[in-house]
């Protein structure tokens, strides 16, 4: 190995309020950052954190605030005493750390970053919009459902400015579900907006209104500038608002601009064709982009673009912020304009004027394109998911919508950007006279920022590599404003979904911020299924072991103790009463465990679709609901003796034991090792026994030693075949590989039958070609099916808590569990962030022994599970030491504190 002097790093990836640059800061500003040593066994002893109001105090070493020397090893979550004292609303500040390890050592300080507090008494009180135009007998309709925005010249002398930011919000396309505007400053595009509302913030009967800020800081031109949006919104509170914000080296806050009727305002009605015809499922409807380059206005996004011809602004005499709602900052990474360009890109022709553009992969957004035409005339868009048959694309989705449209074009070049969010992978143009170049057409992606180094995996199966990346991807793709079940069809934030995705992302991106923004979300507003409620128990633990971050689990713990009133009452919802009229919340539910039988009534969504749940017989005691409410009693003990609340801590945990102990009494067969469907209200057996029955148990540890759970295994693995849907095999695997049958769990991942409408991921990716992951198997077993539902990105968490068996044991990853369980893999290669560091591992098994590479973040140490059978354990630091004698080693699991290790052994 090489030779590197060791030496403490300063520390990088700094996060507040798990962003990289937070503007929510309302109380105590929670800091995290990682630390990077070259010595083994390095660990932070000491923290130093300052922070400052502009970039060049930090030379001057003029502190707001400098904690001093503080003794102590966190650095997730981390709060500063006094400071929040000494912040204002609504200005800048940076801040930066440095640390010593435990053997003395002092790093250099981090690079700085920005922080924005909150400010309550932004003057939103109307937004701009075009001015209403009335019908003229020879003319169409002007609908001002899309509109293009630009503010006056702004003359800005660059020297003077620290940071510029633009913060806005927009109102009137609440009922399409989406963000409704892409905004530029002198033409560049910094972000989308304004994220999703959320009604009953927080317990209350008000619904929070987010607004956005943008860093603009390197876009600003020295001389003119220019803000510009275009924006959609379909009601007639239809207002956008924004303000840029000069913060000063002097240490003064200047606003260049605030939207007024000084703003141009130019009706898109004629740009996008919108007549009043729109793209719709049963839920939403939104504006059908058919462009008109006659009236699209190229390059308006300029600074040096000419309005003079624009109307002026009309500013909606409607408030932008009712009294029953609450105007408060975005708790997550803006969502961004994306173009894409993916090596599989390619151009088809079908004839002489029909071409096939095929993106390489599906991406959830609109398109941008720079195409030239020899002369003016019209073209008719699909796209879609899917192709048909015969090739051609399947532009009236199963799902729903109807991407077609039609383009007129003008002679020369035709630049524009669509605006509209929608999910596609395949763009055809038909009667287009021209050639098609490969880049003329682009996807315009909206995404979170995404950073693709923090994860990777490899493999001798190229299978499950291509899993991954399925897993991998689908993350990156459907990260707008809140985790959602597909953007092409609902919309909709599900617990059951938040489940999946939130577990994926954990394994692919260090960016925590929006799981946890979309559980807060749906705490807030919960869903049908009644277990998925409980669900949202399990995510703000899983939230807090990730973060290290109990914010949460202080501010919702009431909420989520609402979760397990799961009983039937007038505030309870079977998902098909067309006569509910309460809030899904069940805040005065009922208690629904039934002491006399020692189990709970009622049932869940088991499966979906129901012709997924392989014959399941409901009764009033079901095992599936059963096994995840003493899952969900069980956590929610673990999160009340966190928060000091021994008294609910054994409650919990003994509703969580009783629970357990009368499924395996009453529903459990031990002449076939499966558990029975249900129990009627008499107790009478229902003695159907699905595979979720027994799934569901085995994945909530319903068993009482290991020869229970290999017989549970063996009749949940199926001889390597799926059953349910693509959303259950979540419960599956996760269940086979802790009760000990990885092998079954990796053996039902890399299934190779690639047949059309086989229950494999080889399927998948290769007949129904998949390139995110979908929301069934097929079509066959769910016609309205999109391909675009990341409740199928099970193999990428999988990989990384299964295979690998990462997952953290004590709040933001202190101490984390390896243990890896290759079944007949020869070599495994993985990187995976955490809240501390980037952990990486390489597996070899080679003919003589297997061998295990492992680094571990500084300010953490790993338990490492070696097979029950290893011998011949030896261990070596990155400098070739020695270190199998010092390692702390409990049977067959070696405790490893920070460093790079080779581990070899025999098994």
């Amino acid at each position: 190995m090489p030779n590197i002097t060791p030496s403490l790093l300063a520390p990088d990836h700094l996060r507040v309020n798990l962003q990289h640059f937070a503007y929510n800061v309302q109380t105590q500003p929670h800091f995290s950052w990682w630390n990077h040593s070259n010595r083994t066994g390095a660990s932070q002893s000491a923290y130093q954190l300052t922070v400052f109001q502009r970039l060049q105090d930090r030379q001057d070493h003029k502190y707001l605030y400098d904690s001093g020397w503080v003794t102590s090893s966190n650095n997730t979550a981390v709060t500063a005493a006094k400071l929040s004292d000494q912040l204002v609303a609504g200005q800048l500040y940076y801040w930066q750390v440095r640390i010593k390890d435990n053997a003395g050592n002092i790093s250099d300080f981090s690079q700085p970053a920005k922080l924005i507090c909150a400010d309550p008494s932004l003057p939103v009180k109307h937004g701009i919009w075009r001015q209403p135009q009335p019908k003229t007998a020879q003319e169409l309709a002007h609908i001002g459902q899309v509109v293009f925005l630009r503010s006056p010249q702004l003359k800005i002398n660059l020297s003077e400015v620290d940071t510029a930011v633009i913060v806005a919000v927009a109102r009137g396309n609440e009922p399409v579900f989406a963000q409704s505007f892409d905004l530029y400053l002198n033409g560049h595009c910094l972000g989308v907006g304004s994220a999703r509302q959320q009604e009953h913030d927080h317990g209350t009967e008000k619904t929070a209104i987010y607004y956005n800020v943008y860093e603009a800081t390197d876009f600003l031109q020295d001389g003119a500038n220019t803000v510009a949006a275009l924006a959609t919104a379909s009601s007639d509170r239809q207002a956008f608002w924004c303000q840029l914000i000069l913060y000063k080296h002097d240490g003064t806050k200047e606003v260049a601009t605030t939207t007024d009727n000084t703003w141009r305002a130019l009706d898109g009605s004629s740009a996008f064709g919108d007549y009043g015809v729109k793209i719709r499922t049963q839920y939403f409807g939104m504006v059908s982009e058919n462009i008109d380059m006659r009236y699209y206005p190229q390059n308006w996004t300029s600074s040096a673009f000419d309005d003079h011809n624009w109307p002026l602004a009309w500013q909606n005499p409607h408030q932008m912020i009712a009294d029953n709602e609450v105007l408060v900052p975005f708790r997550s990474e803006n969502t961004e304009r994306v173009e894409v360009h993916d090596r599989n890109k390619r151009v088809l022709t079908f004839s002489d004027q029909n071409y096939l553009l095929d993106l390489g992969k599906e991406i959830i957004g609109g398109l941008k394109v720079n195409l030239f035409s020899a002369f003016d005339q019209r073209v008719t868009v699909m796209m879609g998911e899917q192709l048909n048959e015969d090739g051609h694309v399947r532009h009236e989705m199963a799902c729903g919508p109807d991407y077609i449209e039609n383009w007129t074009l003008v002679k020369g070049q035709n630049q524009f950007t669509t605006l509209q969010m929608k999910n596609f992978r395949y763009v055809e143009l038909l009667g287009f006279e021209g050639d098609l170049p490969l880049d003329a057409i682009n996807g315009w992606a909206l995404q979170q920022a995404f950073p693709d180094n923090e994860s990777q995996f490899d493999s001798d199966s190229e299978l499950l590599n291509r899993e991954y990346e399925l897993s991998k991807y689908t993350i990156k793709a459907t990260n707008q404003d809140v985790f959602v079940d597909s953007q092409a069809r609902e919309r909709r934030p599900y617990e059951g979904d938040l489940l999946v995705n939130a577990n994926t992302s954990y394994s692919v991106s260090s960016n925590y911020s929006l799981a946890r923004h979309s559980l807060d979300y749906l705490i807030d507003n919960p869903t049908w299924p009644e277990d998925y409620k409980l669900f949202a128990i399990e995510m703000a633990w899983l939230d807090y072991l990730y973060t290290g971050d109990d914010d949460l689990l202080q501010t919702r713990y009431t909420d989520l103790q609402y979760k397990l009133n799961r009983g039937k009452s007038a505030e309870s919802f079977d998902g098909a009463s067309q006569s509910f009229t309460g809030s899904l919340k069940n805040s005065q539910g009922v208690d629904n465990f039934d002491a006399a039988v020692g189990l709970v009534t009622n049932d869940g969504l088991v499966d979906w679709p129901i012709s997924e749940r392989d014959g399941f017989v409901e009764g009033t005691y079901n095992t599936p609901f059963n096994a995840i409410f003493h899952g969900a009693y069980a956590t929610m003990a673990k999160i009340a003796r966190v928060l000091h609340h021994p008294d609910d801590a054994d409650r919990y945990q003994k509703r969580a034991e009783i629970i357990k102990t009368n499924l395996i009494d009453k529903l459990y067969d031990p002449q076939t090792g499966r558990f029975f469907d249900s129990l009627t209200a008499d107790l009478s057996v229902n003695r159907h026994t699905s595979h979720h029955a027994s799934a569901y148990a085995l994945c909530y540890g319903v068993y009482t030693d290991q020869n229970m759970a290999d017989r549970l295994s063996h009749f949940v693995a199926n001889n390597g075949h799926f059953v349910g849907s693509i959303y259950f095999i979540y419960f599956m695997l996760k269940g086979l590989f802790e009760a000990g049958h990885a092998a079954d769990a990796i053996t039902l991942l890399t299934d190779p039958d690639n047949h059309k409408d086989h229950k494999s991921f080889a399927a998948i990716l290769d007949s129904l070609k998949a390139t995110i992951a979908p929301e069934a198997w097929s079509n066959a077993y769910k016609p309205n099916l999109t391909l675009s539902h990341p409740w199928g990105a099970t193999p990428g968490l999988t990989i990384v808590q299964g295979v690998f068996g990462i997952v953290p044991l004590a709040p933001g990853f202190t101490t984390f569990r390896v243990k890896v369980r290759p079944g007949n893999l020869k070599h495994l290669d993985l990187t995976t962030p955490s809240v501390k560091g980037l952990i990486t591992l390489h597996y070899r098994h080679e003919p003589t022994h297997q061998m295990l590479d492992v680094t571990v973040p500084m300010n953490t140490t790993a338990q490492v599970e070696l097979p029950d059978d290893a011998q011949a354990i030896v261990v070596h630091d990155q400098y070739g030491k020695d270190w199998t004698a010092s390692i702390e080693h409990d049977h067959d699991t070696l405790t490893i504190p920070m460093g790079r290790y080779q581990i070899q052994y025999q098994a």
